[in-house]
């Protein structure tokens, strides 16, 4: 006998058939759900960490325009200095001398007469004033040359003739009876060195031309340092000729019953005897402060 069916019996199961397709699209989207709020968490984490890494790198570059800037301003800093280091190395360093030569450069050596005769015994009459001392020729490394060659010219009065009456001025002997003594051992001690560059007129010549240009008194006064017999800071003094001439001379004193009194004044040239340079750094003079005398003492009148 056959099976009856209700009338129910094929849509059940109908329903029946399809409850797994509909699990499965259910359990389906459920997952594709779940993978894109995964997908989208992600996402927002990489922006996160993007942005975090952004603002460490604004920060990293930052501090290396920071540290880049600062070693810019260090290495300028240093240049600078190393440049003032090299002007003043340049400025002070001794030049070497040329094969052959006897000198680097020349002195002219200015005596204040005062201060002569009130520490040696003149033979004859002082004057305020100053005149010349020597024209030396010199080294840097050495001590000043003397009797540079045995072939050297005798001193000869009549090759400086035409220049007697300045020389009698301005270069006068004040411990000897004549003058042309004094000129011949200046000339057989320090002009034999240079008689090469400065023949024996030239070397008087020349040294008569430099007093004349480089007047030592009128710079003291510009600075109103005067020989009354005051006393004056030796700083002060090189500090005046040096302003005048854009060089730094050297100051020599000698002492007189615990008194220091100027008595040479070293101005430097170049080897031709054409342009003045600073002189090496010699102390001469080891007071802090010097007199310019006016009077030999003891001979003042009230």
């Amino acid at each position: 006998m056959p099976l009856l069916l209700s009338p129910y019996h094929s849509s059940f199961s109908v329903v029946s058939n399809s409850t797994p397709r509909l699990l499965s699209w259910i359990l389906w989207t459920s997952w594709l759900h779940i993978a894109w709020l995964h997908f989208r968490s992600s996402q927002k984490q990489a922006r996160l960490l993007e942005r975090e890494r952004e603002r460490e790198m604004k920060g990293t570059y930052g501090m290396l325009i920071v540290i880049f800037m600062f070693q810019i301003h260090q290495a300028a800093v240093c240049g600078t200095q190393l440049h003032n280091v090299s002007k003043f190395v340049q400025k002070w360093q001794v030049p070497v001398a040329s094969a052959g030569r006897k000198y680097d450069f020349i002195y002219l050596v200015q005596q204040w007469q005062i201060s002569l005769c009130n520490i040696k015994s003149c033979l004859k009459p002082a004057r305020p004033a100053f005149s010349i001392h020597g024209l030396w020729p010199s080294t840097y490394s050495t001590k000043t040359p003397s009797n540079c060659t045995a072939t050297v010219s005798k001193f000869a009065p009549q090759k400086i003739s035409d220049l007697k009456d300045r020389l009698d001025m301005e270069w006068p002997s004040l411990l000897q009876e004549s003058n042309y003594e004094l000129w011949k051992e200046e000339w057989e001690s320090h002009g034999s060195c240079s008689q090469a560059m400065l023949p024996q007129h030239a070397f008087f010549e020349t040294a008569l031309r430099l007093k004349e240009k480089y007047k030592l008194q009128e710079m003291l006064a510009e600075k109103d340092i005067y020989p009354f017999g005051n006393l004056y800071r030796l700083d002060g003094i090189i500090d005046a000729i040096a302003t005048a001439t854009g060089h730094k001379p050297q100051i020599q004193c000698s002492l007189y019953k615990q008194v220091p009194l100027l008595s040479n004044v070293f101005l430097c040239f170049d080897y031709n005897a054409t342009n003045i340079i600073d002189c090496p750094v010699k102390k001469r003079c080891r007071y802090d402060e010097i007199m310019i005398p006016y009077y030999m003492f003891g001979s003042r009148r009230n």
